[in-house]
């Protein structure tokens, strides 16, 4: 039994208990949204919610991408010269429904159809009613699963029930893969490939061979079925890769063979115990607010299952849901999703980071083709590893990305206690990466500073001193110091080798030290508030509140070149800062620094609400931090910018979480200690959440004006409450008022 919690008319329920989300119908001008919504991955393989008797570009795996030159009418030195793009692969949605031996045509009849997402047993379970013109009935039920142990397979189950005379018999069907999404006015969709997708080397019904004549990148599909206790069981595998294509066939086959033999029963038990395990440290609730609850577990839902888990993949910024923005991994997988996995998924949070450990090299040509005969600079966006962007002021000159990366470093090792990271790659990625600073650095007036940079916001461009970038710097230098330090401590040999392997001397090291003592952070004695750059709050300030609401997102309604030269932000940018690097700052600051800068943000990037919300809670904007975690936890459930047909925006999703314990607990990464700073909004009778520190899981419950911390298992812990530290060996609990 389920009921509507997001409104009679959208289409969309949620289960009473919050555990599973069911769309209704099937409106083509909704059926992108619930695709996506709908959507099932395991961060090697996503496969959209359509259904499949009119499925179309719905199979995606993460090393199944294009490449492709960009073309400039006017090209310079170092700017990008290729693409990586993810496309759609082979079709494996489809099936041919016949009656009396003739494929029924769907498009003659009416539909009735319910999708339910359940999130615990990790399955997409499907009911249509077709309606024949003359009343006749046909049902068909299905059932799917992408398993989360990372396989590349599919698996789904079908029956059929008609009500009139005939038989009506299922067959499922493989398909050449569609072309992918064409170039679009809308930066954040698809690109102009060349080549428009896979060469088809085989295909029937059941193995499709293909491969992208840029990349060379090959996919094979094979489809298996069978009988299974009244339902028809469909398993189809991938491969991918440069081998062979017979290779990667043989290596589709054997997936499709084991699943088919193991059975659907046995896979969903594996999938349930899977994320009865995510579930028993992940689960949180919001008491008064059932529906922002239950979003918040779809959010987590796809967070955990998009998110690469192999060190060789990441997690792009949509997932693997949709084509939006070509597959490609940005800033914001380290610096927003990162460090939720690294508390709730740490093996997949490690994962990610040996991913980015793996394009170090291209990190170094990076660099080099900007002119630094030193260090590494990671692309702006990619998925292989070289620069993607081709569109230098807002991507290769967003240099915060080796600051966002040293970040999320430092977060998983707080987190996890995982030093053996920092021996085996973090130190070289910290170091070499902050290289970076110094060769783009300079000094003047005592002060170092770091010129020519486009910080987080995009609607200003190639700045001076972006507040954003240069107190990030300061952490990523001083981080790179302490884990040098700690590693030649713990492995002094691995230590010695790697540090004459990377040239490093203690010189160098000093150097680090200095300019981070000395960086600039731009400070307007005049209006007694932080500038988010140079010169930013010298420009006049652009009216938000009187453009019109059809002209927003600004990026697709004027020239980069007339936001760049006003107050306007596109998204939190300075307020980011004073969330992940704000220690020191006082409140009052902050709160300066929130009232100015939010009139002017538009938050046209789905990554600004998050960081809003986190800052209005900690300056006491109660209102307003309400406001914008609504915002942020329902972008995709309730499509909010109007484009999660595209696919989930990943990082918004991790920012529901964080808006939830990063604002309202009040916790940050700062250490290896756990603390807390709770709040509770009047609105709500309490909230609770758990995450795993250093192996011990803890249970974090507020009720009214008292906070109960449990630790749940795993070794002792102490936790700090404002102030004071709580010690706790598993099992124990602690109960108090919830301000000090």
């Amino acid at each position: 039994m389920a009921r509507v919690l997001n409104g009679v008319d959208d289409g969309v329920l949620f289960a009473e208990d919050g555990w599973s989300l069911d769309v209704i119908g099937d409106d083509p001008a909704r059926e992108g949204w619930a695709a996506t919504i709908l959507a099932l991955s395991n961060g090697a393989l996503g496969v959209r919610g359509a259904i499949e008797e009119r499925a179309e570009a719905t199979t995606f795996l993460a090393h199944a991408y294009e490449q492709a030159p960009i073309h400039y009418h006017e090209k310079l030195k170092g700017f990008a010269a290729t693409s990586d793009s993810r496309v759609p692969v082979a079709e494996a949605l489809g099936i041919e429904v016949r009656l009396d031996g003739k494929a029924i045509d769907f498009s003659e009849l009416r539909s009735a159809t319910r999708r339910t997402l359940d999130l615990r047993a990790g399955m997409l379970r499907r009911e249509t009613r077709w309606s024949f013109p003359d009343g006749r009935l046909l049902r068909i039920r299905s059932e799917r699963l992408v398993p989360l142990c990372g396989n590349t397979l599919l698996l789904r189950r079908f029956q059929a029930e008609f009500d009139g005379a005939g038989v009506v018999t299922l067959h499922p069907r493989l398909a050449p893969a569609p072309s992918g999404a064409k170039q679009s006015d809308d930066p954040r969709i698809g690109v102009n490939l060349a080549s428009r997708g896979f060469a088809t080397e085989q295909a029937a019904d059941d193995i499709v061979v293909e491969r992208l004549p840029g990349s060379g990148i090959g996919v094979a599909a094979v489809q298996r079925s069978r009988d299974e206790d009244g339902w028809l069981l469909v398993a189809t595998g991938f491969a991918t890769g440069r081998n062979a294509s017979d290779v990667l066939a043989d290596q589709a086959a054997a997936l499709a063979d084991s699943a088919l033999a193991a059975g659907f029963p046995a896979m969903a038990e594996a999938q349930a115990g899977l994320l009865t395990r995510f579930w028993a440290g992940a689960d949180l609730a919001i008491a008064g607010e059932p529906r922002l609850a239950a979003t918040l577990r779809v959010n987590l839902f796809h967070l955990f299952a998009s998110a690469g888990r192999d060190g060789r993949s990441s997690a792009a910024a949509k997932g693997l849901t949709g084509e939006g923005y070509e597959g490609h991994y940005f800033w914001d997988t380290e610096a927003f999703m990162l460090p939720v996995l690294s508390v709730l998924a740490p093996d997949i949070a490690r994962a990610m980071l040996v991913y980015r450990a793996s394009t170090l090299d291209a990190a170094f040509a990076n660099a080099r083709a900007l002119d630094h005969r030193k260090g590494a600079l990671y692309a702006w966006r990619t998925i292989e590893g070289r620069e993607c962007s081709a569109h230098y002021p807002s991507g290769s000159a967003q240099y915060h990305i080796n600051a966002a990366i040293a970040f999320a470093i430092g977060a998983y090792v707080d987190a996890t206690g995982d030093e053996d990271f920092l021996v085996e790659h973090g130190a070289r990625m910290l170091v070499e990466t902050a290289r970076i600073w110094l060769a783009l650095g300079d000094w003047a007036d005592g002060q170092f500073h770091l010129r020519g940079v486009t910080g987080p916001d995009e609607y200003t461009a190639l700045i001076d001193d972006n507040w954003y970038t240069n107190r990030m710097a300061q952490k990523h230098l001083r981080l790179a110091v302490a884990s040098a330090a700690r590693v030649a401590e713990l492995a002094p040999e691995a230590w010695t080798a790697l540090a004459a392997e990377m040239a490093l001397g203690q010189d160098e090291l000093a150097e680090f030290t200095r300019a981070a003592d000395a960086m600039h952070l731009p400070f307007d004695a005049a209006r007694n508030l932080d500038a988010q750059d140079a010169s930013f709050l010298d420009k006049p300030r652009w009216d938000v509140p009187g453009t019109p609401a059809a002209e927003f997102p600004l990026l697709l309604h004027y020239h980069p070149m007339t936001l760049y030269r006003h107050q306007v932000s596109k998204q939190a940018d300075i307020v980011l800062a004073m969330v992940l690097a704000g220690e020191g700052v006082s409140p009052e600051r902050k709160r300066r620094v929130f009232d100015h800068y939010e009139p002017i943000t538009t938050h046209d990037s789905t990554l600004s609400a998050s960081t809003f919300a986190i800052l209005a809670n900690e300056v006491g904007h109660e209102a307003q931090a309400l406001k914008f975690f609504a915002e942020t936890s329902l972008v995709d459930v309730d499509d909010r910018h109007g484009n999660t047909g595209h696919g989930v925006h990943m990082a918004a999703l991790a920012g529901s979480w964080l808006a939830l314990v990063w604002g309202f607990a009040g916790f940050r990464p700062d250490g290896p200690a756990l603390r807390f700073r709770p709040t509770r909004p009047a609105a709500w009778p309490g909230y609770s959440f758990g995450l795993t520190w250093r192996g011990t899981l803890v249970r974090v419950e507020v009720a009214e004006d008292r906070i109960t911390y449990r630790a749940v298992s795993g070794p002792d812990i102490v936790i700090g409450h404002h102030d004071a530290a709580i010690a706790l060996a598993a099992g124990e609990s602690w109960t108090g008022p919830l301000a000090c």
